[in-house]
This record gives C-alpha cells, structure tokens and sequence, in this order.
C-alpha cells in the first residue's frame, strides 16, 4: 500500500489527462454530429412550414425517430459495457502490481498514463485527417491529370500512371469512371502514393484511364438543374471524345450510385455506337433490397432541399450524409466512435495509419450537393423495384429501360458487389441477374469486405483487382482490372481475323 500511497500524485495527474482528453474526443464527436442535426431540423421546419406532414407521415417520421434513438442508445451501451469491463479488468491488474511486492507488470500509475495517451491520440486525430489530405484523393492541377473534355456539366480527366515504367497503351479499350453523386470523386483515388487507389490501379496497367467529374455545382447553374437525361447525353459526348481519340469504343465503370446511372445510360441504346462493356462496383440495381434506406420514411423532397443564390433549389449533402450515417446509427453515434477510435488507437500503438485518416477524412468531408432530378431519381430506385418483366423504374429520354436490352446490346457487364455491405446488400447489387440468366452478359463477383473495400484496398491480397482468385462465396473470379484487360484483347483479334477474311474475300 505504501508504493501505491507513493503513485497517488501520479495517478491522479494521469486520470485528469484522461478525463480531460476522453472530453475532448466526446465533445468534437458529439458537435459533429448534433450539428449535422440541427441543420436537418433547420431545413425540416422550414419544409414542414411549406409543406406540412400528413397525420400518417407525423406518425412514421416519429417512429423511426424512436427506432434510431433505442438502436443508437442500445449500441453505445453494448460497446460502453464491452470497453469499462476490459478497463476494469486491466485495472484491476495494474492495481495488484502496484500493491503485492516484487510483482511484474504494469502499475496503476502506468496503465492510466497509457491510457491517457491513448485518447490524447483520439482527441488529436484531427491534425491527422488535415495531414493527409494533400495524399487523398485526385489533385488535378499536378501532373498526374489531363483535363480532355468538357461539358455544360463535366470535366473529364484522364489519370495518368504513377508507375514511372508504364506507359499509357493505345492497344487497350478506354474506359471513363463515373463516381457516385454524392459521395464525391476523390474515393476513387484513396491514397494514390499507398497503391490505395481503384483509378490509379487501371492506370498503371497502361489502361486509357478516365475520370468524369461533375463541377462545382455551388457555381454551375448548368450542374444545378441537372437532370438524368442530361446525364446521358453528356456521357454520350465524353465517350465520342474518346473512340475519336483511341479508335475504340468505351467501357463505362460506375461506383455505387454511378454504377446505376451507368447501366442506365448504356439501357437507353443512346451510347451503342461509342460503349460497348459495362463495370459496376457495388452498385444498387434494385434499392428495395437494402432494407436499411428502404425502410427511412419517404417524405416530399422539400424536406432535403436547399436555394442556393442563383434561387435553384439542390438536395442538401448534409442532409443526405446524415441519412447514410442514420443507416448505421449502431456505428455512428458518436460515444460508439469514441471507443471504436479508442480501440483502434491501442491496437495500432498510437499510429492508425494514413488509411484510416483518409477514410475519417473522406467520410467527413465529401459532403455534395445534388441536383433535385438526380436525387428524385436515386430515391426512386430505393422505393420502387424493377418489375416482373425487367423495367426498372426509372426512364430516359421518356422511355422505358429494361434490364434485358443488355443481352440485346451485346454488353458484358462485369458486376462486383461486398459481401459484408449493409447499405447496398448482396441481394441489392445483383437484384438484376435474374432476368439476365443463360445470355452470358453477367459475370457477377463477390468480394470480401463492405462497402468502399474494393476503392481502399484495390491489391488486397484475397481479392486482388489485377488478377483471379477465388471469391467471397468460393467462385473462381477476376478482378475488373483482368476484365478491362481481357476483353480488350480478344476483341482486337476478333477484329484483326475479320480483317484478315475480308481481305482473302
């Protein structure tokens, strides 16, 4: 007791460290996400000033609320319980070294040092998120980006290699990757210096990689009023750039979101001339099967909205990160963040790494406004499933898009989706293949890991983009890098042997 008598100043110093750290780490968490709340609310009675709520909306805005409320407080008392347990155990520990003589270990004073330390380093994280963000993401002023094309709506880069021995093949098909809307562009190049990026890992094959990103909408009225139509028709122009430039036809690559709206695009038949193959990354075909979005109540759109000073009104990204963050409020609520951080802290020994302060960084700070007519049109697909004879439920152009056009178009579609994503599930991402069964168009891919896996560890070893492996439910597979690669050689023979009769004709 006399040694324990002799630590007391010490421990007592330490706690306050921890206490002090352990507020500040609460409280940035905690602000974070009220004031994402708040702005919400603030939209939320204006909307309901304007537009008010049915007695039946009222009741299931209001029992969701109660939904979120118990599944956030339910989860932050599992993860408290789970973390004061291993503290009081690792404690009670340090307590007995400090306290029995000639014992080994840890003292008390030491552990709450350490642990001090370890949320001084959660509290700090931060300083790590802006670190970082000249690593993350694309940076098209340097030399790694060549602006080619521009539309009223977009600007197409192409990405060029990092791998100073790989040169760009003018052997291989093109390809243009269409990110989500509103997830932003720069997940696509996590952390290109790390080989952490999905752009760049097409790129360093030699691929004529592309990367069509919307501009500011904040500036572009254009952008504001966008509408998927316009989509369509600017992707078309960006793909004609591209067979004028390589003299062959494109292959569009969509992420989440980008995915639908590529498959779209290509239903339409408005781009058979320039597109001719297909690649989506977790994708929601049909928005049904994710029971998480799914389930939210559907209100009237002014409830997301905000004017910006040219008077058009946009759905508010901070409104819509909110909602996703609301799908995984059993990982979002910020005493849950705190001690996952905590956790993840301790594990590392103080250093998490620059892959995980990208992703903090990504997931707080790519927040998008979107245009009404896209944002009507991705909650569309969440409520209403493709019918029974293949239709989605969106049109183009005023006609009906059918799933089953692929195989008349004759367009492979490389489909990958997570086999641990709760936002766009299994069943989500491949809710389309059904009415594709016996045409050979699909070749769909289970990978491991949730939902951003693929864009953040592109050469993981179980499932690396470059080459074949066995997938997440132990099918023999290849990662879309092999499939862009592949199908750009056997169609160059196909057409070097069409050549080669015509000329014996």
């Amino acid at each position: 007791m006399l040694a324990l008598t002799k630590e007391m100043p010490e421990i007592r110093a330490q706690w306050m460290r921890y206490c002090l750290a352990f507020m500040r780490a609460s409280n940035r968490e905690f602000t974070e996400f009220s004031d994402s709340c708040l702005i919400a609310a603030q939209i939320a009675a204006q909307a309901a000033k304007d537009n008010p709520l049915t007695l039946w909306q009222t009741l299931e805005v209001l029992e969701h609320h109660r939904e979120l409320v118990t599944k956030g407080l339910m989860s932050a008392q599992e993860k408290l319980t789970g973390f004061v347990f291993d503290q009081v155990e690792e404690a009670i520990q340090a307590y007995m070294n400090s306290t029995l003589p000639n014992s080994q270990g840890e003292t008390l004073s030491e552990f709450i040092a350490r642990e001090a330390s370890v949320m001084e380093s959660v509290a700090n994280f931060t300083q790590e998120m802006e670190k970082i963000k000249d690593e993350f993401g694309f940076h098209f002023s340097t030399t790694g980006y060549e602006l080619v094309a521009e539309t009223d709506c977009f600007q197409l880069y192409q990405v060029l290699p990092t791998k100073k021995d790989v040169k760009v093949r003018d052997d291989l098909k093109p390809m243009i990757l269409v990110p989500p809307y509103m997830l932003g562009v720069h997940i696509l190049a996590f952390l290109p210096g790390e080989d952490k990026s999905y752009s760049h890992s097409f790129a360093n094959e030699g691929i004529p990689t592309y990367v069509r990103v919307v501009k500011d909408i904040m500036k572009n009225e254009k952008v504001q009023t966008m509408t998927p139509d316009d989509d369509c028709t600017q992707t078309r122009e960006l793909c004609q750039k591209l067979v004028e430039k390589h003299g062959k036809k494109v292959t569009l690559n969509g992420t989440c979101q980008g995915g639908y709206v590529c498959l779209m695009n290509v239903l339409s038949g408005t781009l058979n001339d320039v597109c001719d193959a297909l690649i989506t990354n977790v994708a929601p075909i049909d928005g049904t099967y994710s029971a998480a979005i799914n389930g939210m109540p559907r209100m009237h759109h002014d409830f997301i909205t905000t004017t910006l000073p040219s008077g058009n009104r946009v759905a508010n990204g901070y409104m819509l990160s909110l909602g996703m963050r609301f799908v995984a409020i059993d990982r979002e609520q910020p005493l849950v963040k705190v001690l996952d951080q905590a956790s993840l802290h301790k594990a590392t020994d103080l250093k998490p790494g620059k892959t995980v302060a990208a992703l903090f960084r990504w997931l707080l700070k790519e927040r998008v406004h979107l245009p009404l007519p896209i944002a009507a049109m991705s909650s569309k697909t969440f409520h209403e499933p493709i019918a029974e004879d293949g239709t989605l439920p969106i049109q183009l152009y005023g006609n009906p898009l059918n799933i089953k056009d692929l195989a008349k178009f004759n367009v492979p579609w490389y489909q990958n989706y997570a086999i641990k994503d709760d936002l766009v599930t299994p069943a989500c991402a491949t809710a389309a293949n059904k009415y594709l069964e016996g045409t050979g168009v699909v070749e769909s891919v289970a990978f491991f890991g949730g939902h951003v896996a693929i864009l953040t560890s592109p050469y993981a070893k179980k499932a690396p983009v470059t080459g074949t492996f066995t997938d997440a439910l132990g099918k023999p597979s290849r990662g879309p890098v092999k499939f862009q690669l592949d199908i750009s050689g056997p169609r160059k023979a196909v057409a070097a042997a069409d050549k080669t009769v015509a000329a014996a004709e």
